[in-house]
């Protein structure tokens, strides 16, 4: 028996035509999906990276007795922050060689990026403290945005801003713990002008019998 269906001729264009633009649509999305997710692993990247390197001038200076004393002197190290280049959210800078260059594709919206740091002190008192901690904090911002497919503008605007923020914290400089501590700091005066230690000299005694065996330390 054969059946003839006379109306079916044309039916997988009609179903082609509908089909089509919905899965051009899907694919765009996920193209643009993609686009968005490595620029928003940038955005993070970059923000790390600032945290990394941000108030760390000259680190062997800082964490000396040296910044103690410049700063007593009235001329104290500078500890500004360091603001990560907005250009490392593109082109890799200021990362030298081998890095290679982004493509276009990969690139964020012209003029849509931008960085900030801010750089202050902030004191822990948690309770598994025996004592308040002072930090060094810094704050970093990293903002970057991609440009949407025209068909999905209508859905998600004309761009997708992502932004990332990181608090960093470590250990403050010596002229910060010297001039907060003030143990340290009583410490660091006398050290200067022993004039203004009022306390009475420990004396240890002399050794009677100097020691005739091998020096060995022990914990």
């Amino acid at each position: 028996m054969r059946f003839v269906v006379m109306r079916a001729r044309g039916q997988a264009l009609i179903e082609t035509a509908i089909a089509l633009p919905v899965f051009l649509l899907v694919m765009f999305g996920v193209v643009w999906a993609m686009q968005a997710g490595v620029l928003g692993e940038r955005v993070e990247l970059v923000a790390r990276y600032g945290g990394m390197v941000s108030a760390r001038i000259n680190p062997y200076q800082q964490y000396s007795v040296y910044a103690a004393y410049s700063a007593a002197a009235g001329a104290p190290l500078p500890t500004s922050c360091v603001t990560p280049p907005p250009d490392l959210i593109g082109n890799a800078g200021p990362l030298a060689a081998p890095a290679t260059a982004t493509q276009p594709f990969w690139q964020p919206a012209a003029g849509s990026t931008a960085t900030g740091a801010t750089c202050g002190k902030v004191l822990s008192n948690s309770s598994d403290l025996s004592a308040p901690m002072l930090l060094g904090r810094t704050a970093i911002t990293v903002e970057a945005a991609n440009e949407s497919p025209a068909m999905l503008a209508p859905l998600f605007g004309p761009q997708r801003e992502r932004i990332a923020t990181l608090n960093q914290f470590e250990s403050p400089d010596m002229a910060t713990l010297i001039g907060c501590y003030a143990e340290l700091q009583a410490a660091f005066e006398h050290s200067v002008d022993p004039t203004t230690d009022t306390s009475t000299p420990s004396v240890p005694s002399v050794i009677g019998t100097p020691a005739s065996g091998p020096l060995a330390l022990s914990c």
